[in-house]
């Protein structure tokens, strides 16, 4: 796993290119041409650093995001707002916030001890929300020079990675760059997101991205709906489940929920163990009924209780079917 430390973060990789300085009617250009060379290093995988130029393909993607931000598409829900003058659904300006960053001892055992940055926001509005707290307010403003400088003292501390999540990562994609413009340290970068970013962001973030911890909620669009506000959900986060595939490691989360075991958990194992046969995937059954759950337990009944064991050994008995591994 990348997280051995075996291998040269993509990042840095991508900060050793250098690039043009161009305009920006030319950095979507600038920036295809630099990919197929990043492409070309990445199957070297030396772990040599490099040198590093004052202008690489990273600061073009920093420079790529932002000129997006004029017409947001990082997500599938694709508000299409200009993100200095207004915000959308994920009520996120051009500034980013964050709640928390300290060394995490509670991820996955192959991650920790994982530097987690809990950035504010999300492009969800799951009523189960257990972090509705991060998600609804802006805490404390990200300096991508300052929160470079406290990365590599994780780092220094005995972070294995740095683990970028929220609220949900992909609507601070163009801060992250940022702050990776100033990352001196080799250390791997986790994404742990929703998987509902758009084919846009992922062309762009895919070459920074190591590990992809990826949630899997749903089994069906209706369910997606319903519980996050979310369209075409198993279309989104399959293909870009598939994408992530071939761009770098995946440590799947699935969170099973109360009945919900057919409909999701038997879906989503059975497509995993099609499509992206053998990554490791976490059955979590954490489940607990946080937010508009427990405010109003009667409008989402089905819901508002934890697993009992008969829907644990279930989901057990349906990963043993598809050979699911485990973590």
């Amino acid at each position: 796993m990348i997280c051995s430390g075996e291998r040269l973060a993509k990042f840095l990789i991508a900060r050793s290119i250098e690039a043009e300085r161009v305009g920006t009617e030319d950095l979507e250009r600038e920036h295809n041409r630099l990919k197929r060379e990043f492409k070309k290093l990445l199957k070297e995988e030396s772990l040599a650093e490099p040198e590093f130029p004052d202008y690489s393909f990273l600061h073009i993607k920093a420079e790529l995001l932002k000129l997006r931000l004029k017409n947001c598409n990082f997500c599938e829900r694709r508000c299409g707002v200009n993100r200095y003058e207004s915000k959308g659904f994920c009520k996120c300006g051009v500034e980013s916030y964050y709640a928390s960053e300290f060394l995490h001892m509670g991820e996955e055992d192959e991650l920790i001890p994982s530097h987690t940055i809990f950035f504010n926001r999300c492009t969800f509005a799951c009523v189960f929300c257990q972090n509705y707290d991060i998600v609804y307010e802006d805490d404390y403003l990200v300096n991508p020079e300052e929160m470079a400088k406290i990365i590599e003292i994780r780092f220094l501390q005995g972070s294995r990675n740095v683990n970028f999540v929220g609220g949900n990562p992909d609507q601070h994609a163009h801060t992250i760059m940022e702050i990776l413009c100033n990352v001196r340290v080799n250390i791997p970068v986790v994404w742990n997101s929703n998987m509902y970013h758009s084919e846009e962001l992922a062309e762009v973030i895919e070459d920074v991205v190591d590990v992809w911890l990826g949630d899997f909620k749903y089994g069906r669009d209706e369910c997606a709906e319903k519980y996050s506000k979310v369209k075409n959900y198993w279309k989104v986060v399959t293909r870009n489940f598939k994408r992530a595939y071939e761009n770098g490691e995946i440590l799947l989360r699935h969170l099973v929920m109360p009945n919900h075991l057919e409909c999701c958990t038997y879906k989503i194992a059975e497509w995993v163990s099609k499509n992206i046969p053998n990554v490791k995937f976490n059955m979590m059954f954490q489940y607990r009924p946080e937010y508009l759950v427990a405010m109003y337990p009667e409008k989402w009944k089905e819901i508002a209780r934890r697993l009992n064991r008969e829907e644990m050994k279930r989901a057990m008995e349906i990963a043993r079917e598809f050979n699911l591994n485990l973590v």
